[in-house]
């Protein structure tokens, strides 16, 4: 199965009775009397009101839009490259993605409210303006190059979805090449411009604002076994002391020089006060490997470990230091504490972490893992996953600082980009009231603030993704026209014969054309292969 949701079930439901609807009203000729027809898949609306403002743009600035699609060309070129590697990339990784966390056939389709990454309203907002920018720009080069703008319009499937500027086309095919190019680079290199623009502003005027209002840690993840579970908190609040020490970020949080197993008070702050909870602490079990030492030992999740080979684990890099020095097919003495049991002592008998991590993770093998025991097993401390109190600015107004390796600054550049994967986009309300606006922006009510950020991300988000789709090499994208004409050029530079230059154009088109969508297709049933 592709893993159709409730939610696209819901989503085609209204969408047939949206087309019921509309087919209805255009066989009764209601719709015609509004510049309305129905085409499936789209209703549509076309319009004569735009043409002035169009023409008027591109006469004005003439040579500077002839220069802006010539630098749009090189743009769209380089979208089309970074798109390539980015699809073939995915593809490979697909089928090693287990099934249960494959994509979904509503994460495929970018319809705001359809798919759960993109909130509707937000991502109307964004669509809208993405596609417009994206389609003006069409037609104010289309007007530089004199090629004549027929109509403009909308494109409904619900909500508006698509918006065009309808070139004539003969004009158009009677274009040079060079021409015909810039009209199409127009589009993408329009979106990523804007995108461009608007992180800027969301990065350095709106994340830049910003600050944490207290020290600690936020959590993350929180593992059904951790102590903090059945208290009712939840993930985004934030761990301001352990044990009367306070938290200084993760480094701190790790660090902790507590005995495992004490009663211990821990002060969780929500942005607007702070409450003291009593929970065991230590190095809570998250996960255990199927068939590895630690199952094999008794382990489960929830347990607290205590002892490894008579030395008490206080913290986590205590876990990894004594671990790093264990050796394959050694038995150890490993001594924890159960809810409801007490303390236990089993032996556990540790693997080759070489040969453990080629099984589960091949892509972090190291050489010097050979030799080196390895238990299966998952902890961390109170059983949560935590983020430094200043992540948000850290992560946003500042993602390439410390950045020294090419990697490293593509890494940071896809978690930026990724905020609505990592679920902190829209920033989650408990997450934001959790830090304090100074400066000039500082004016705004809170949640003012918040939206207009949120807003500027997501425009940002779908101008970047409108961009480099559109820029892929695939008919009827803009990179795929722009993609033809270079064949196309490429063969008269090459003095192939006239007969057998389109046929050879026609041909490396419609292959690359068929391969991208194969490659799209693969990601979402590649890993259920």
């Amino acid at each position: 199965m592709l893993g159709i949701s409730s939610g696209i079930i819901t989503a085609l439901i209204i969408i047939v009775a949206f087309f019921i609807i509309f087919a209805v009203l255009q066989k009764l000729g209601v719709l015609k009397r509004f510049g309305l027809e129905l085409t499936v898949p789209f209703l549509v609306w076309q319009t004569q009101k735009g043409k002035k403002f169009i023409d008027g743009t591109a006469r004005k600035r003439k040579r500077f839009w002839k220069n802006y699609g010539s630098f749009g060309i090189i743009v769209a070129s380089v979208c089309m490259v970074l798109i390539m590697i980015l699809v073939i990339w995915s593809a490979m990784l697909a089928s090693q993605i287990p099934a249960d966390q494959a994509p979904t056939a509503d994460m495929v389709l970018a319809i705001p409210g359809v798919n759960p990454l993109i909130p509707i309203w937000y991502g109307i907002a964004g669509l809208a303006i993405s596609i417009i920018v994206h389609e003006f720009s069409h037609g104010i080069l289309a007007r530089v190059a004199d090629v004549k703008i027929k109509s403009l319009g909308l494109a409904f499937i619900v909500v508006p979805l698509g918006a065009f500027v309808e070139p004539d086309e003969d004009e158009m095919n009677n274009l040079s090449k060079i021409k015909r190019s810039r009209i199409y680079a127009a589009g993408p290199t329009t979106n990523v411009v804007l995108a461009i623009v608007l992180v800027l502003i969301f990065s350095t005027i709106f994340m830049g604002s910003i600050s944490a209002k207290q020290d600690g840690v936020i959590i993350n993840q929180m593992s059904s076994g951790s102590p903090l579970y059945n208290l009712g908190i939840e993930g985004g609040q934030e761990i301001v002391s352990i044990g009367g020490v306070d938290i200084e970020g993760i480094d701190g949080f790790r660090e902790l020089d507590i005995d495992p197993g004490s009663d211990v008070d821990v002060t969780i702050f929500d942005g607007d006060s702070e409450k003291t909870y009593q929970v065991k602490t230590g190095l809570v079990v998250t996960g255990i490997g199927k068939d590895y030492p630690a199952e094999e030992a008794g382990l489960e999740v929830g347990d607290i470990l205590l002892e490894i080979g008579g030395e008490t684990i206080r913290n986590y890099h205590g876990f990894i230091d004594y671990m790093d020095g264990t050796e394959a097919g050694e038995t150890y003495n490993i001594t924890y504490f159960r809810e409801e049991e007490g303390d236990i002592t089993s032996q556990i008998t540790l693997v080759d972490k070489y040969q453990a991590y080629e099984e589960l993770y091949p892509t972090e093998n190291r050489e010097e893992f050979k030799g080196t025991g390895y238990a299966g097993i998952s902890v961390n401390y109170l059983g949560i996953s935590v983020w430094d109190s200043d992540f948000l600015p850290a992560m946003l107004a500042r993602p390439f600082q410390g950045a020294e390796s090419f990697s490293e600054y593509v890494s940071s550049g896809m978690t930026y980009i990724a905020l609505p994967f990592l679920g902190l986009s829209p920033v989650p309300e408990n997450i934001a009231n959790l830090y304090e606006v100074s400066g000039p922006l500082s004016i705004l009510p809170t949640s003012s603030f918040w939206v207009i950020s949120n807003l500027l991300y997501w425009v940002f988000w779908l101008n970047l993704m409108v961009g480099l789709f559109n820029a892929l090499p695939a008919v009827p994208l803009d990179g795929g026209h722009i993609f033809k004409d270079g064949v196309r050029k490429l063969t008269e530079m090459l003095n192939i014969e006239e007969k057998k230059k389109e046929k050879i154009t026609s041909s490396v088109s419609y292959i690359l054309g068929f391969t991208i969508l194969f490659l799209l297709v693969w990601q979402l049933i590649g890993p259920r292969v």
